[in-house]
């Protein structure tokens, strides 16, 4: 399910949901749940989208409902028309050797992130940004975190990376250079400033919690 609001849009909100009419059968239903009417209509008859799809983590962004990338097909949904379309992703993001490791809004602006380097112990996040009109991605951030390994070596090791992007936060437009990225290094959570490559520790712990992230999280944005 994703859920469908933003204040500045309208007073209320839809939820839109994927599932399978039948159980074990390769078919998919869109429902479309409504605070006005109060009511759930079907908005997309069965389909089938021909290969393994996750529609999880759903993010809402310009009357949209995107679900994320992480493997297989990626779809969203366009509320005003309601039809199901394919995203489409960065080029080269289907390759064995780039790993997206983000995907959410924030300001008004659509982000998916990918380590792009897979050896010699580079840290390299590629920050992209959705067009307006949905048609592609452009890189927002190029971002090289290897200063942060003399601080943080829990964050990758000779054949994998422990580090998880937890969040990207713009500023305000006039006030980009606020901009930052939250990391799980493994053992503590950082932000990480786009501009000025400043960083600082806000939490640490033993393992990770969700429960931290989300506080965290909404302390640093209210």
């Amino acid at each position: 399910m994703g859920l469908a609001y933003h204040q500045t849009d309208c007073p209320h909100y839809k939820v839109v949901c994927v599932c399978r009419p039948e159980p074990g059968v390769d078919l998919f239903q869109i429902q479309v749940y409504s605070s006005d009417t109060k009511k759930w209509e079907i908005s997309c008859e069965s389909f089938c989208i021909g290969k393994p799809a996750l529609f999880s983590h759903g993010v809402y962004w310009n009357r949209v409902v995107y679900w994320a990338p992480f493997s297989g097909p990626a779809f969203y949904f366009k509320l005003d028309v309601e039809q199901l379309h394919m995203l489409p992703l960065p080029e080269g993001s289907g390759s064995s050797e780039i790993f997206i490791m983000y995907f959410g809004e924030s300001r008004g602006h659509l982000h998916l992130v990918v380590y792009k380097n897979y050896e010699d112990n580079c840290l390299c996040l590629n920050v992209y940004e959705m067009l307006s009109d949905h048609s592609g991605w452009f890189v927002k951030y190029q971002l090289q975190l290897d200063e942060l390994l003399g601080s943080f070596p829990e964050m990758i090791s000779e054949y994998t990376c422990y580090f998880k992007v937890i969040d990207v936060v713009r500023g305000e437009e006039e006030e980009e250079e606020d901009t930052f990225i939250v990391l799980n290094t493994g053992k503590k959570i950082i932000t990480y400033n786009v501009h000025d490559k400043s960083f600082k520790q806000v939490r640490a712990f033993a393992a990770f919690s969700l429960i931290d992230v989300s506080t965290f999280l909404f302390q640093k944005l209210s």
